[in-house]
């Protein structure tokens, strides 16, 4: 109930915006409206709100505290697998560019000193967490510049790994699949777009394949989802359509869509919610 009250506070702190969400193995599953409603109803005890987020914030402009002050990106965030406190990633403003930051929420509060996954030059943005069985936390994000690299990290204990860099493209999720990390990615090609999925196995580097191909231009968002024993790809393969792609005896489906008519993340992620029913139920 812990992670529910505090999704639920996140949610409406960024009520104004669209949301971005960490994708989960499992029962650890992204942001999902109708759990919070029970959430709600369950127990609406309040909790401390987020101290770095403005609930009063322009809506056009969600992630600025007040005009002239630091623009961060919007938070990723993922849950302890014992405690159930969440972890929380995001692009943060250091001026000329974004390094990752990251925070962990302890007793009653987050803590008062933000870790930095990052700290470099690149301008480093879309950040998303994934916590595995062993409560080992990964995160992935994408420089954007003319280089566009797709970078991972590896949290064990209290410190990040060195991260590296798995592959070109933008806004990459993370999750784990048979026992190998797994990321999906968008990336230009000729034609427009293309959602590649990259596999690495016993540790070994990622190898790349792509599961679709979209003359889509603008932002595809793809999730990669497991859940009950499947695993899908799911983005935005038009501003009306929410495609997918399910994983099947080692190959990828022929991509599906859902009509997405409400263009708020609150639509996005109810279309994305009944795709992971038709494929899991």
């Amino acid at each position: 109930m812990k992670r529910t009250l505090v999704t639920i506070l996140i949610v409406l702190a960024f009520s104004a915006a669209q949301l971005l969400w960490a994708d989960h193995e499992e029962s650890y599953g992204e942001l999902d409206i109708f759990d919070l409603i029970l959430g709600i109803i369950e127990n609406p005890d309040p909790i401390p709100q987020v101290d770095w987020v403005s609930l009063t914030a322009d809506p056009n402009s969600p992630d600025a505290r007040e005009a002239g002050e630091r623009i961060d990106g919007r938070p990723a965030f993922e849950f302890d697998r014992v405690t159930e406190d969440p972890f929380l990633t995001w692009a943060y403003d250091v001026g000329t560019d974004h390094d990752i930051a990251f925070n962990t929420w302890k007793k009653n509060d987050w803590n008062k000193k933000i870790e930095f996954v990052t700290s470099s030059t690149a301008d480093e943005v879309d950040p998303r967490l994934y916590v595995d069985s062993h409560n080992h936390l990964y995160v992935t994000w994408w420089e954007d510049d003319s280089g566009s690299r797709i970078m991972l990290a590896k949290r064990s204990g209290r410190r990040w790994d060195m991260s590296i860099n798995i592959g070109t493209g933008r806004r990459p999720s993370v999750a784990m699949w048979q026992g190998d990390l797994v990321v999906a990615y968008e990336r230009d090609n000729a034609l427009g777009q293309e959602i590649v999925f990259a596999r690495s196995s016993m540790g070994g580097p990622f190898v790349p394949e792509v599961v679709a191909v979209t003359t889509r231009t603008a932002r595809l968002d793809p999730i990669v989802h497991v859940r009950a024993g499947v695993m899908w790809i799911d983005w935005k393969e038009a501003d009306n359509v929410i495609a997918y792609s399910a994983y099947h005896n080692g190959v990828w489906k022929m991509p599906m869509a859902k009509a997405w008519t409400d263009p708020s993340w609150l639509g996005e992620l109810t279309v994305r919610h009944t795709i992971e029913l038709q494929l899991t139920n």
